[in-house]
């Protein structure tokens, strides 16, 4: 066989790949493999329901093939943005809106998921002055300037947030959305509780990577009994934050082992924070 027809060949076979359907663990099929990661859009209103914008954007992902779209960072709280004009999807949220822009994304038969996120203490100073994570640790290397000190999470507080991850799933569900994924990298909520250098908590949800990862375990769960075992359910997780005492590659393989032990239907490795 000739190199040009090799090379013909080898196009062929990535095409066929490409294009070939993936069953997720919860029994969903994603048409494709082509996957559009979350980005922060920040085209969220004053009330923090999503602009006409996203509806377009990702109605053209989807016209244009794409097999699943993920959202970018939809806040479970809306005392808790991580960024000016994020999206938040809450009991106060206008559903209609919601709706319009799932609808968008679920054209020609793509899928489109809602990320769910808390930022813990990754909130601009200008947004928060008293941000909660953890353990009240700071960020540091000249972030401290513009993030101010987290206070530590009591654990009802914990249980409240977890509620908030299941409660933005099942309203994500009702929206149609086609299934949503838990952010937990990048140094967010999920992130920081993972990490044995934000988290120094010396109860049950810290100290030993089993008690770290029991909170996104808890938010895992709380948002599977909300959204039923056919809803796809999946996270965006480190391979790990590239900080020293922080959460490693070795503590990432066993929390995805973990979570795909528990029935997470995807699992994105991103990393850093």
């Amino acid at each position: 066989m000739q190199s040009a027809d090799i090379e013909v060949a080898l196009e062929q076979a990535e095409q066929v790949r490409l294009a070939s359907p993936y069953t997720l663990k919860c029994g969903q099929m994603i048409k494709n493999r082509l996957f559009k990661s979350a980005m922060s859009e920040q085209l969220g209103t004053r009330e923090h329901n999503p602009k006409p914008g996203l509806a377009t954007l990702y109605g053209r992902w989807a016209d244009g093939g794409i097999g699943l779209s993920v959202t970018g960072n939809i806040m479970i709280d809306r005392t808790a943005l991580g960024e000016p004009k994020n999206v938040v999807l809450d009991e106060k949220s206008d559903l209609t809106l919601f709706k319009t822009w799932a609808s968008a994304g679920r054209k020609n038969n793509s899928q489109i998921w809602a990320q769910l996120n808390h930022p813990g203490k990754q909130i601009p100073n200008f947004i928060c002055k008293e941000p909660v994570a953890p353990s009240a640790i700071a960020l540091a290397r000249g972030l401290e300037k513009g993030f101010n000190k987290p206070r530590a999470l009591s654990e009802s507080e914990i249980l409240t947030i977890i509620d908030k991850f299941a409660l933005s799933a099942a309203l994500a569900k009702e929206a149609g959305f086609t299934g949503v994924q838990i952010h937990g990298a990048h140094g967010y909520l999920v992130s920081q509780f993972l990490s044995q250098r934000h988290n120094r908590r010396e109860d049950k949800w810290g100290g030993s990577l089993q008690n770290r990862m029991r909170f996104v375990l808890a938010v895992y769960r709380g948002i599977r009994d909300r959204v039923g075992p056919d809803f796809p359910v999946g996270i965006k997780l480190n391979s790990a934050d590239f900080m020293d005492g922080s959460f490693s590659e070795e503590d990432s393989m066993q929390v995805v082992k973990t979570l795909s032990s528990a029935g997470i239907d995807l699992i994105e490795i991103s990393g850093g924070t």
